[in-house]
């Protein structure tokens, strides 16, 4: 979402097309924007030849993970006061805030697990009832089996591992305070402009007054 902050609305007319009932979301919709673990069983059915991989984590670490990570960032206060001033945080927070709804009920404490669960058995029955094949894939398994089931080489660097939760937490504070200030600039600009604007104003109507006040001559 932070990469590509413009694709949020595209994102919100996902969710709402699945869990609002708003309108459709097929294969059209998904050319323009690349799905995400989420949408899988509708990606599957847009792409039918698509190879799928199944992220396995275990559901307890996952869940800590998420709650260190993601959650901390729903629950960012400075996110709710920028949505008001900041064009990114405006298209980010409201999607960020949609995804904790309809996921997991505004509750991950309590409805996260389930919620994986269940996202990774829609996974597997909706390839089964197609007879196509899954990689379940673990993050510490390497490029090996990821490029074998791809069918390319693998790569001479080594697997990336990024993200890890106190790194995630400072990145994530840091753009946030860097975006509060570029909206804290724009805010004062606007609000110098108003003052002189105001200043201008105020002059004008100053020499106005002052010039008819002379101008006038009565009897």
């Amino acid at each position: 979402m932070n990469g590509y902050p413009r694709d949020c609305a595209m994102w919100l007319e996902a969710f709402e097309a699945k869990y609002d009932g708003k309108g459709s979301f097929g294969k059209k919709q998904w050319d323009q924007l690349l799905g995400h673990y989420t949408f899988g069983r509708e990606l599957m059915a847009a792409y039918p030849d698509a190879k799928i991989i199944l992220t396995n984590r275990d559901p307890g670490d996952w869940h800590r993970s998420c709650g260190n990570t993601l959650l901390q960032a729903r629950n960012y206060w400075l996110h709710a006061v920028l949505q008001r001033f900041d064009w990114v945080t405006a298209l980010v927070h409201p999607l960020r805030c949609k995804y904790w709804q309809c996921l997991f009920a505004d509750d991950f404490e309590a409805n996260g697990k389930a919620a994986m669960l269940a996202h990774y058995e829609e996974i597997r029955a909706t390839a089964n009832r197609s007879g196509r094949k899954v990689l379940e894939f673990g993050l510490a398994d390497g490029w090996d089996p990821l490029c074998a089931f791809l069918g390319v080489d693998v790569p001479s660097h080594p697997y990336p591992r990024e993200n890890e939760g106190g790194d995630w937490i400072v990145k994530m504070r840091v753009r946030a305070r860097s975006r509060g200030r570029v909206a804290a600039g724009r805010l004062l600009r606007a609000a110098s402009m108003g003052t002189v604007v105001g200043l201008g104003v105020w002059w004008v109507q100053a020499m106005t007054r002052r010039f008819f006040v002379r101008g006038v001559k009565w009897g």
